[in-house]
């Protein structure tokens, strides 16, 4: 095969061929919050949500967070996050703060969910021992509905969904109220309940 312009055709028809074949496998979502306390900016977490044509959806949350009260506190935050077939299957949070790094796995085992969550001053090895098909990560994608069952990637703990008005739902996770404002169905803003101070997330996008 002599002809240059030939084999560039193939490779562009080659190119063309992969790129599509990538793009009806599996689609992405994507958004991002600004974190607030106070009502000033001290972060940012940036969303992504990837679905594929073997029923799979993999979540990715990460923050970054860094402001001063009585001393110096900053945070990295990534949260990944994974459903098959409708059910949470896995998640690992990866946690870098001023005050140590913590790793929290989760795992579904066949009939249990395997977990070793490891937080700031907190850690839980309780097993589960039945299928949960909703986590923290999904409600940043998808309104979820009154008497769920939410899962925390990072304490390996479950909470119950309350909606307590229209368009916001609260869930419980170690002891701490969480809220979820929802707009036309999206998720507009978060309020997160801290033993140190209450966070705000806005949606920028």
């Amino acid at each position: 095969m002599n002809n240059p312009k030939l084999i560039i055709s193939i490779i562009l028809i080659g190119f063309f061929v992969f790129f599509q074949k990538e793009s009806f496998g599996q689609s992405m979502d994507s958004a991002a919050f600004s974190i607030k306390v106070l009502g000033i900016s001290i972060g940012e977490m940036k969303v992504s949500k990837t679905s594929s044509l073997d029923q799979k959806e993999i979540y990715n949350l990460h923050s970054q967070v860094s402001f001063w009260f009585f001393g110096k506190i900053y945070l990295d935050h990534q949260i990944n996050c994974i459903f098959q077939e409708g059910q949470y299957v896995f998640s690992t949070v990866d946690s870098k703060t001023n005050k140590g790094d913590f790793l929290s796995k989760i795992e579904w085992k066949e009939d249990h969910y395997q977990v070793n969550a490891n937080t700031y001053k907190y850690e839980n090895q309780k097993p589960i021992d039945y299928s949960i098909y909703s986590s923290i990560s999904e409600l940043y994608f998808q309104k979820p509905k009154v008497g769920d069952v939410i899962i925390s990637e990072t304490y390996g703990l479950t909470s119950p969904v309350k909606e307590i008005e229209p368009d916001v739902f609260e869930i419980t996770i170690n002891g701490h109220k969480n809220h979820f404002y929802y707009l036309d169905g999206v998720l507009d803003k978060v309020m997160i309940e801290n033993p140190i101070k209450n966070f705000i997330m806005q949606r920028i996008y």
